[in-house]
């Protein structure tokens, strides 16, 4: 019997990778070590592997996996390694869109209201992360809301964030919004979404 913590302490990492990583808008290159164990838990008969991953901070990360590891093959270590990268990825964009766009405070009546709200709250963070961080054409506009997001120490790793809080600097002043628009004007063929 081992403390999984002390058995990733001692356990060496001679396996390394470079990762690439924003900071201060700069790129900057870090080198993690990793390496994994085949480990067991009393009462679980299946076969779980440990992988431990030193260079993300002053303490080792530590991955329990139950998928099949090569532990004397690098790349099949590194597959684990990849795998909850990606995951932390996706986890990071649902706390975006939650957080900048306040997905868990829109107060609608029905299933059909918050499907239809979702979908818009997911058009727009599309737009923002996807079209506007790759079209060429709109690197002015993007530099625009960067600076208007007021972020004085450069824009975070996870650039998004500096994205919508331009959006919404840019926007907010705008407290009119529709009113202005005369009915007469405004087009019959207009999309309209039932939220009800």
């Amino acid at each position: 019997m081992k403390n999984c913590y002390e058995l990733a302490r001692c356990l060496p990492t001679p396996h390394e990778a470079i990762l690439v990583i924003y900071e201060g808008g700069k790129e900057k290159n870090r080198t993690v070590s990793y390496n994994a164990v085949p480990v067991w838990l009393s009462g679980y008969m299946h076969p779980l592997y440990l992988v431990v991953v030193r260079g993300f901070g002053r303490e080792p990360m530590m991955l329990l996996t139950s998928c099949k590891v090569a532990i004397h093959k690098k790349e099949s270590i590194w597959r684990i390694v990849e795998v909850y990268l990606t995951r932390w990825k996706c986890d990071e964009s649902y706390r975006y869109i939650k957080q900048c766009y306040n997905l868990e405070d829109i107060r609608v009546r029905s299933y059909v209201g918050i499907r239809n709200m979702v979908v818009l709250l997911l058009a727009v963070s599309y737009f923002a992360a996807v079209y506007l961080g790759q079209n060429l054409r709109l690197k002015l506009l993007v530099e625009r809301i960067f600076l208007v997001s007021k972020r004085f120490f450069g824009v975070p790793s996870f650039f998004n964030y500096a994205i919508a809080d331009g959006i919404y600097n840019l926007l907010f002043p705008d407290k009119t919004a529709l009113g202005q628009i005369k009915k007469s004007t405004i087009d019959d063929f207009q999309l309209s979404f039932d939220f009800g």
